[in-house]
């Protein structure tokens, strides 16, 4: 399974203060950790990859309303379908009930492609 996930760096990165070692992970950790670096990149902030990332920082401002809701999925979900091709994306929700509060909370479901396993992650986006 490790082969067709990888292993990368731990996010943030953690350096183990025994080894001098960056912590690594693999798995389903690294599948997260990677998807945790899409949503919080924004776009340009990558010089060699200006598009990438899910820019969430556009919606600071905008109407707690559905039409909020539905942007914010289409733009999640089209940016894990183009960047994290390990996964298969089952479903995109977001809640924004904290909205006045700063917070908004993307709950994603997902299946690793080669295990067929099913995982769900939520990622709470501050502003």
């Amino acid at each position: 399974m490790n082969d067709f996930i990888g292993t990368g760096w731990s996010f943030p990165p953690h350096f183990n203060k025994y080894t001098g070692n960056v912590d690594m992970v693999s798995g389903q950790d690294e599948i997260e950790g990677s998807l945790r670096i899409l949503f919080s990149t924004n776009l340009k902030e990558r010089l060699f990859h200006p598009d990438f990332g899910c820019d969430l920082r556009r919606f600071n401002f905008s109407n707690n309303n559905n039409a909020t809701i539905l942007r914010i999925q289409s733009l999640v979900s089209s940016n894990i379908k183009e960047y994290e091709p390990r996964i298969i994306l089952n479903s995109v929700n977001v809640n924004v009930d904290e909205l006045l509060d700063g917070k908004f909370v993307i709950h994603i479901e997902y299946t690793i492609k080669n295990t067929n396993s099913k995982y769900s992650m939520v990622y709470p986006y501050y502003m």
